[in-house]
């Protein structure tokens, strides 16, 4: 059970960090990219405007505070519930099915087919369960979307 596990994991785990982090980067690059263009408009904005009264005092009100808040471009929760369940659900059934074929085919063994077999299983049933989750949050934004029509 030792290096069959081991590698198992390797290339489930490893990837799933990689990706995780990958998106992590993305996002704080985002992030940076829209601090660095409001940056550049109030620059440009004072020195257009010098020291005219009328800018100071836009400087001052809440019009400017909101010219730094960083807007939110994040899909709704539900959608991305439906997103994350799918994308959990593909991947589950993917590395649950390659664990079932990989330990029913190449694995000449009994002790090392037990742990692909179990963990393939467990894979193929997270995998639909989290198909399930993303048919139930479907089916519940579509009925919050009638019933606020309807309010």
């Amino acid at each position: 059970m030792g290096p069959e596990l081991a590698m198992f994991f390797f290339f489930v785990c490893v990837p799933l960090a990689l990706g995780s982090i990958y998106k992590a980067s993305l996002n704080h690059q985002r992030y940076l990219k829209v601090l660095q263009l409001k940056a550049e408009m109030n620059t440009r904005l004072l020195d257009r405007a010098g020291s005219d009264p009328a800018i100071l005092e836009l400087l001052k009100s809440d019009a400017q505070q909101q010219l730094f808040d960083i807007p939110q471009t994040e899909t709704p929760a539900p959608y991305m519930r439906m997103l994350t369940a799918l994308q959990a659900a593909f991947m589950l059934l993917c590395g649950g099915a390659g664990a079932l074929w990989f330990g029913s085919n190449l694995v000449v063994n009994d002790n090392g087919r037990q742990p692909f077999m179990f963990f393939g299983a467990m894979g193929v049933a997270l995998g639909i369960g989290a198909l399930l989750s993303a048919a139930a949050a479907l089916v519940v934004a579509r009925m919050w979307r009638t019933l606020r029509a309807g309010a």
